[in-house]
C-alpha cells in the first residue's frame, strides 16, 4: 500500500505564499492559488478572504487524501510516497456454546 508523507502545516502555508487576491464587481475579495484547481475562496475583506481560502486548501487536501486522489503540487512542499505494508487485522469471532 502506498501512503503520501508531508506536513499539512507546510503545505497549507506554502499554498497561502502563492494566493493571488483581488475584489469583484460587488468589492467581495476573491483568493485563489494558482494552478491548484478547487483553491478558492471568497471573504468581506483580506483577511476572512485569506482564512476561508486556508479552511479550503486543508479541507480539499484531506478529501484527496481519503479519496486516493492526486494533491495538487504545490513549489516548495515535496510530497514523499511511501511503500508501506499492510497490517492484518484479528476479527473477534464469538462461537456459540
Amino acid at each position: 500500500m502506498k501512503v503520501k508523507a508531508f506536513s499539512l502545516a507546510r503545505y497549507v502555508e506554502e499554498a497561502l505564499k502563492k494566493a493571488e487576491y483581488s475584489r469583484d464587481e460587488n468589492g467581495i475579495v476573491i483568493a485563489r492559488v494558482p494552478k491548484a484547481s478547487g483553491f478558492f475562496a471568497q471573504g468581506d475583506n483580506f483577511e476572512e478572504a485569506r482564512e476561508n481560502l486556508r479552511d479550503v486548501i486543508e479541507g480539499n487536501v484531506l478529501l484527496a487524501l481519503q479519496l486516493g486522489l492526486e494533491v495538487p503540487r504545490i513549489e516548495g512542499v515535496e510530497i514523499e510516497e511511501r511503500q508501506v505494508a499492510r497490517i492484518a487485522r484479528k476479527h473477534d469471532k464469538t462461537h456459540a456454546s
